[in-house]
């Protein structure tokens, strides 16, 4: 794979023209033109254009920084000089002073390319004349240059007292570095900081430090491992290792990584490591600025392809671009996110004083291993040598005492991992402490964690080892594989403590119940351990499944079950997603390849967790009802086995009966409910519950002349609307329905359609609520457009095609950078006795309901049941299927007519679906 670089630089960089450099040859274009503004900007061009060239030829992240920062302070003190002599020939100077200090990123010299520039105009006693010109001239030229300048003017006075109010202030002033002006004004303050600022409220500073980060991580993503990761504020971003240095210079008075080297606060090798890794971010984030010509700081999808070949780095065989470097990112992130926690820990540790670090005393938990306050430490250097096992039990004693490793033991660790070798792992002794990890009542995802971030985790089963940073490019996943399991894990454990008993009380009672718990832990570790090997990962992940179970020591009824969970991990969702289970077939035949009742609880818990990690709001109440809705089905028949399908004629016979009485009951004219009975399929009295056939009834009845009846009601607890429809029968009556609720912005979950003998249908739409659509859907001005548009339509006064291809919500212009996604259509006359299964999957679009049913209709099919699943950039529609006439579609040319038929439509731009 291959990128010229050139097609990859933003078009201002590479249009900007040369300028002079250096402060002399600054100050003099600013003299001779008196436009420092337009000259400033010409300047700033110039250099990023000379920059990028550097970059794109290879130049690493701190050459950049430290060039962009030194073009800067040349701006700037020219800029300084040129103001303080404009002032000079506006009035005399009176021995006013001031001072230009840069702070922030530009404090610390770490610009790239598009960063903001923070400043501080450091002045003597009171405002004068001279600071406020001087600041005027300055900040008026830095903004017509384009950049974004945090400002303060103050004396150093105001900056202690500011400091000791505002922590952010506080923040701030720590990464002060003097540029031009009166240098005695800035040492005087740099004595001022250290005397009355750095030493005083030393805990709540920490405190508040170490809240911030908790809060900014939570902000973005919770992890290092996202698909599209913010590489400064996110976890294992740049600015991890700025709160731990902060802290440090307020513990240490330093002001670098060689200085803490130098108080043997940190080792050379642990500098060198995080020197490193700071270079990589500091790298990719002057790519994104040099891309994107803006301050922008995501790695997105796109980006990633972009940047990798810059990297001189090609994906594996078989992963999609911009995976490699993403592997590298994740390694350097780790990095990041492991110094700095390890750093804070250090600064933190045995301060005196303040009820947040307050000392604790030391405990000795067994020989070799001793806890002070949260953290875990290694007494003895040769603990691992002496005894290999110790690796697993030492975060088996984290669990248990709940406290994390301390940074010299998380070391140790890392040194010793070589220790774990293919005799290691055959130990029994091994698998017991893995095992006993797993069946622990508290801290499960959260040590498989720690232990993973070691590579302790990988060591013992190197097939999880081998989904390290391992990458899928789609945007519902924001999770690489690896942390994805590990999510998996933790939202199970979430569901055991009850945290969402409230919403999901089904699943918290089988998680409570379920004795195999543990065993559902490792599946959901080994459930994608297949991914990485081609096609049918699930397949492949069984096969290194019974492995890893075989080298772990479980017994044969225990091996069984997790690879029958690991093959099957995606069995229920698909099936409760895509199935008619209203099809006692369907159900019947889930419910037999399950096989028994521990194997459907195991499965059901497996999928909600695999579910709920792939990202937020994916696993919603409408996932949950369809869910649950299978797993009580498939209880029942494994519970009766095969005692309700045994005579299923006498079962509809006791069903209608009960459907005469209660609308006998209800009033209802005796001949209208016997046609009622005689006229709608078998099928919908086994499938429909009692109160809506009563609806069903009543607005069939007051059809009469009228060319359709409306009702929609909502489920707000459930996520969805519902939208039934009355009318007469008519070709392609579903695309046109579910034509009219894309035109008006509705996104459909799924559709029943049932026809009367007599010519009346009745299509029953469910209409999600999920992602900001609640608010469309209970619009009850947008009900009543639907109904006037469908009316429209179905009576002919307005063609559906041109109703959708006019809707003014398509969002394709606008729309983010997404991956391509390759069409796939099936049909399949298997998995249903009564009708054919078409299956597409595509990239979503507005519209392509639409664009589907259309073709269906064309080609002459009825559609008898829909089910719509959309996950971000993807689509899988799924279709029940017969021909005008009731049956299958069984031959053979026409099923390959309808596969190309719609293949050919869905993979259209979506204009011309609309207009077709």
């Amino acid at each position: 794979m291959s990128l010229d670089a050139g097609a990859n630089r933003a078009e201002p960089v590479a249009s900007a023209v040369s300028s002079p450099r250096g402060q002399d040859a600054l100050l003099a274009q600013f003299v001779a033109s008196k436009t420092p503004g337009a000259n400033a900007r010409a300047y700033l061009q110039s250099v990023r254009a000379e920059l990028a060239e550097r970059h794109f030829a290879g130049a690493s992240g701190s050459e950049i920084t430290a060039a962009m920062t030194a073009a800067m302070d040349d701006l700037l003190r020219a800029l300084f000089h040129y103001a303080d002599a404009e002032h000079n020939q506006r009035a005399p100077k009176l021995n006013q002073k001031i001072s230009v200090v840069a702070r922030g990123g530009y404090g610390r010299g770490e610009l790239n390319p598009q960063s903001d520039v923070d400043l501080l105009f450091l002045h003597d006693y009171k405002r004068g004349p001279y600071a406020e010109i001087v600041t005027e001239i300055m900040l008026h030229a830095l903004w017509d240059a384009g950049l974004i300048v945090g400002h303060g003017v103050r004396t150093a006075k105001e900056c202690v007292r500011l400091a000791n109010e505002d922590l952010k202030e506080k923040t701030a002033i720590l990464d002060a570095r003097f540029l031009c002006g009166d240098e005695k004004l800035y040492a005087d303050l740099d004595k001022l900081l250290i005397a009355e600022v750095l030493n005083r409220n030393q805990d709540k500073f920490f405190a508040i430090k170490l809240e911030e980060s908790r809060k900014r991580h939570a902000q973005y993503g919770d992890s290092i491992y996202l698909l599209e990761p913010q590489i400064k504020e996110g976890e294992g971003g740049l600015r991890d290792l700025h709160t731990a240095m902060w802290l440090a210079k307020v513990k240490y008075k330093v002001h670098s990584l060689e200085e803490l080297v130098q108080k043997a606060v940190i080792t050379e090798p642990e500098a060198a490591e995080v020197i490193e890794a700071r270079d990589f971010l500091w790298r990719v984030r002057n790519s994104l600025h040099f891309l994107t010509g803006r301050h922008f700081d995501q790695l997105t999808f796109e980006l990633q392809e972009r940047i990798e070949p810059i990297f001189r780095l090609k994906p594996e065989e078989g992963q999609a671009a911009g995976s490699a470097l993403m592997r590298a990112y994740y390694m350097h992130a780790s990095t990041i996110h492991r110094f700095a926690e390890g750093l804070i820990a250090r600064v933190t540790e045995n301060t005196s004083g303040g009820r947040f670090f307050r000392r604790t005393p030391t405990r000795k938990i067994r020989p070799g291993v001793i806890v002070q306050g949260n953290l875990l430490s290694i007494a003895e250097p040769d603990f691992f040598k002496r005894d290999p096992l110790n690796l697993i039990t030492i975060y088996a004693d984290c669990q248990a005492q709940d406290v994390s490793l301390s940074g010299s033991a998380y070391q140790l660790v890392r040194d010793n991992l070589g220790l774990i070798d293919d005799d290691m792992r055959r130990d029994p002794r091994v698998a017991g402490a893995l095992m006993d990890i797993l069946s622990a009542r508290n801290r499960v995802a959260e040590t498989l964690e720690a232990m993973h971030l070691s590579g302790v985790l990988g060591a013992i089963i190197p097939e999880f080892g081998n989904l390290y940073a391992r990458v899928l490019h789609d945007l519902y996943h924001i999770y690489t594989v690896d942390r994805h399991s590990l999510v998996a894990v933790r939202e199970l454990e979430r569901l055991r403590t009850g945290e969402f008993k409230d919403p999901t009380p089904l699943l918290t009672e089988v998680a409570r119940e379920l004795p195999h718990l543990p065993l559902v832990f490792l599946a959901l570790l080994l459930h994608d351990i297949g991914k990485g090997h081609g096609h049918e990962h699930h397949e492949r992940g069984a096969n290194l499944t019974a492995e890893v179970s075989q080298r772990l020591g479980l017994n044969s009824e225990e091996i069984d079950l997790v690879v029958f969970l690991v093959r099957n991990h995606l069995m229920m969702s698909q099936v409760a997603q895509k199935g008619d289970l209203d099809d006692q077939t369907t159900v019947a035949e889930f419910a037999r390849t399950v096989g028994s009742i521990d194997r459907l609880k195991a499965l059901y818990l497996l999928t909600y967790a695999d579910m709920r990690a792939v990202a937020p709001k994916v696993y919603n109440n409408w996932r949950d009802m369809l869910l649950s809705d299978l797993y009580l089905r498939a209880l029942k028949v494994l519970e009766q086995g095969d005692r309700e399908a045994a005579d299923p004629a006498r079962r509809l016979a006791t069903v209608k009966a009960a459907v005469r009485d209660f609308l006998l009951f209800a009033a209802a004219p005796e001949a209208e409910v016997t046609a009622f009975l005689d006229e709608m399929p078998d099928r919908y009295f086994f499938t429909v519950p009692e109160d809506d056939i009563q609806l069903h009834f009543d607005l069939m009845r007051t059809l009469d002349d009228r060319p359709l009846v409306c009702r929609t009601r909502h489920f707000p607890e459930l996520e969805f609307s519902e939208f039934i429809v009355v009318t007469r029968d008519q070709p392609g009556l579903f695309s046109k329905i579910a034509g009219v609720l894309t035109a008006n912005n509705l996104n459909i979950l799924s559709a029943r359609i049932t026809t009367r003998t007599n010519g009346v249908a009745m299509d029953v739409f469910r209409v999600s609520h999920q992602m900001g659509e609640a608010s469309m859907a209970l619009e009850e001005d947008r009900w009543l457009r639907v109904e006037h548009d469908l009316e429209r339509v179905i009576t002919g006064q307005q063609d559906i095609a041109a109703l959708v291809a006019s809707a003014h919500h398509v969002q394709s212009a606008g729309r983010k950078f997404v991956r391509h996604v390759p069409t796939e259509v099936t049909v399949d006359n298997r998995t249903s006795e009564q009708f054919t299964v078409i299956d597409v999957f595509t990239q979503d679009r507005v519209g392509l309901l639409f664009a589907i049913t259309h073709t269906l209709f064309r080609l002459g099919l009825r559609i008898h049941l829909a089910r719509i699943s959309t996950n971000a950039d993807q689509a899988l529609d799924v279709f029940y299927v017969s021909d005008r006439g009731g049956a299958k579609i069984e031959d053979l040319d026409l099923m390959r007519e309808l596969r190309a038929a719609l293949l050919e439509k869905v993979v259209q731009n979506p204009r011309q679906e609309a207009s077709a």
